[in-house]
């Protein structure tokens, strides 16, 4: 028997849209609504923003240098102070709580575990990253995160302000 891989497939809405018109193909303008005596009386409902699984790569490239700023403040490599500076003037006490925080879970595991003075502590590492941008200028992110035999889960929402994207909400869980 072989061990089950760390990671799951991507999901559907996370794969590229496969295109299945050719060049030849015509295209079918059909109308969004019915013409009917009700529907000239009902006012037309807005197009409504949904979420995308997937962020931009502005996004994606902030996901990145954020979660390898935490996994170095959860490593111990970093203090949890290095936080402020990727985060909101309004949330960044609450983020560098939250980071200081979880560091010291992180600690208290690896101080239960290692009763042995040989035995070599694992780093935390990322297994996982799924990205979803609720709106423009904002991304949310879980992380998947690995230490020995712990699996971790890390939650954090960015927005973007004034050029720069900003950590508003940090969760180890």
């Amino acid at each position: 028997m072989r061990p089950t891989p760390r990671c799951e497939p991507p999901f559907d809405d996370e794969l590229e849209p496969t295109v299945w018109a050719t060049a030849q193909q015509l295209a079918l303008d059909w109308p969004s609504q019915r013409a009917t005596p009700d529907a000239a009386r009902e006012p037309a409902i807005p197009p409504q923003h949904s979420p995308i699984a997937g962020a931009s790569a502005e996004a994606k490239l902030a996901v990145r240098r954020f979660v390898a700023t935490c996994v170095e403040v959860l490593n111990g490599h970093r203090p949890a102070a290095h936080l402020r500076r990727l985060s909101s003037p309004m949330d960044a006490q609450s983020v560098v709580a939250q980071g200081m925080a979880a560091a010291h879970r992180v600690a208290d595991f690896r101080r239960a575990r290692g009763r042995r003075p040989t035995r070599r502590v694992s780093p935390v590492a990322v297994i996982h990253v799924r990205l979803c941008e609720p709106r423009p200028g904002a991304v949310e992110a879980a992380v998947a995160l690995v230490t020995g035999e712990r699996t971790w889960a890390l939650a954090l929402r960015l927005e973007l302000h004034q050029d720069s994207w900003r950590a508003t909400t940090l969760r180890l869980i």
